[in-house]
């Protein structure tokens, strides 16, 4: 290709997934200068990159395990042969106490709470693609930092990523009395404190960032927020009474989850024993719009552990994406990665390669996933993610 001008070269590179540009870096010395022009090929391949989300299905993921000092896994899904390609990512944050908000364009974000190493609560935004990560001032002390919502997002009308926390001041009766709220722009130096959050208590589940919001489970709504505006706002849920209060030994953060699927806002709803509802918003905001589909746990029985089969009734399962004929792709139990069609129940399981792992060890010996997120490669250094609008 070294007869090509270099503008053509730049285009086909553009076009090429993270891992292979990285190869491609050590072809020549042309193509490393290209690849290098961080000003210039790191935004053009991003942009490739988020077209190519748009006008396909997505097939390569995030994988974050459970419980700490353990990598991240870019996971690669194989259509034809049911098979994933995974690919450890050292993990450069710190590695105790740390939980993870959501993903966004191919960065992560995560928080590390108060421990004998560190007494302060942090923020971090991580770039699994060039290995940096960026850790935000600290704001809201240790005490409250065990009861903090995060979440992280884009704003397109000043092309800049923001941070939200939040969280609900309670009396001493454990009555919520108001909120505490806090909005963080990458590429400045301190948090600006939000007025007239509403007084809505939320669980401590992953959010989802669809249509430009980013969204959390509460008791009576799911709770909004508009990264342009920065206002907050409430969705309907599909039925009145849907998500019960923690009484009892329930535990509704990991009965009830938020998920996006082919663009619409979902919930999934997982109780023990009963087959599983989905939940598809098919237009925006419109509480009309909520349609349900059902999983049947009795087709997700059969044949998955035959030594188990009484305990698959009782695991949470978490949709991650419609892929393929319809065909839903499912984390099982936290540990096993399923292609489910709805109307028949069939189901194929996946392989795992370059992941060492017992495939149907549900106790020992293997990884549990806590977040899946679609990945989007993103070579943009974090000096650059930083910049907001009108910076040099």
């Amino acid at each position: 290709m070294d007869y090509l001008p270099t503008e053509i070269t730049t285009q086909i590179l553009s076009r090429l997934p993270v891992r292979s540009v990285y190869v491609c870096r050590c072809v020549c010395k042309t193509w490393l200068n290209i690849i290098d022009d961080c000003q210039r090929f790191a935004p053009l391949h991003f942009t490739r990159s988020l077209e190519q989300e748009e006008e396909q299905e997505a097939t390569t993921f995030i994988f974050v395990p459970n419980g700490n000092r353990r990598p991240i896994y870019l996971v690669e899904v194989k259509q034809k042969q049911y098979i994933c390609k995974t690919t450890q990512i050292d993990f450069c944050g710190p590695d105790y106490n740390t939980k993870y908000a959501n993903s966004c364009n191919g960065l992560l974000c995560f928080s590390s709470t108060p421990s004998n190493i560190d007494n302060e609560y942090h923020t971090y935004i991580h770039n699994p693609a060039t290995r940096e990560c960026v850790k935000l001032p600290s704001s809201f002390s240790c005490r409250e930092s065990k009861k903090v919502n995060l979440g992280f997002g884009y704003d397109h009308s000043s092309n800049a990523f923001k941070v939200l926390q939040f969280l609900c001041v309670r009396d001493g009766f454990g009555h919520p009395t108001s909120m505490k709220a806090q909005v963080f722009t990458l590429g400045t130096n301190s948090w600006r404190q939000l007025e007239n959050f509403p007084c809505v208590p939320c669980y401590p589940s992953t959010p989802v960032l669809i249509n430009g919001s980013l969204h959390w489970l509460s008791y009576e709504h799911i709770l909004s927020f508009d990264l342009v505006s920065e206002n907050f706002g409430l969705v309907e849920y599909p039925q009145r009474n849907m998500v019960p209060t923690a009484l009892y030994g329930f535990n509704p953060e990991n009965n009830f989850q938020l998920v996006v699927l082919n663009g619409c806002l979902s919930i999934t709803c997982s109780y023990p024993g009963e087959d599983i509802g989905l939940w598809i918003m098919k237009d925006y905001n419109v509480k009309e719009s909520w349609i349900k589909l059902v999983i049947k746990r009795n087709y997700l029985k059969d044949g998955i552990f035959d030594t188990l089969k009484d305990r698959v009734l009782f695991q949470n399962v978490l949709p991650i994406t419609f892929w393929k004929n319809g065909e839903l792709l499912l984390l099982y139990g936290s540990k096993i990665l399923i292609s489910y069609e709805i109307e028949s129940g069939r189901y194929t399981v996946f392989e795992f390669e370059g992941l060492l792992t017992c495939k149907f060890d549900f106790f020992f010996k293997s990884y549990s996933w806590s977040e899946v997120y679609p990945y989007v490669g993103n070579l943009m250094p974090m000096n650059i993610t930083c910049r907001t609008e009108g910076q040099p």
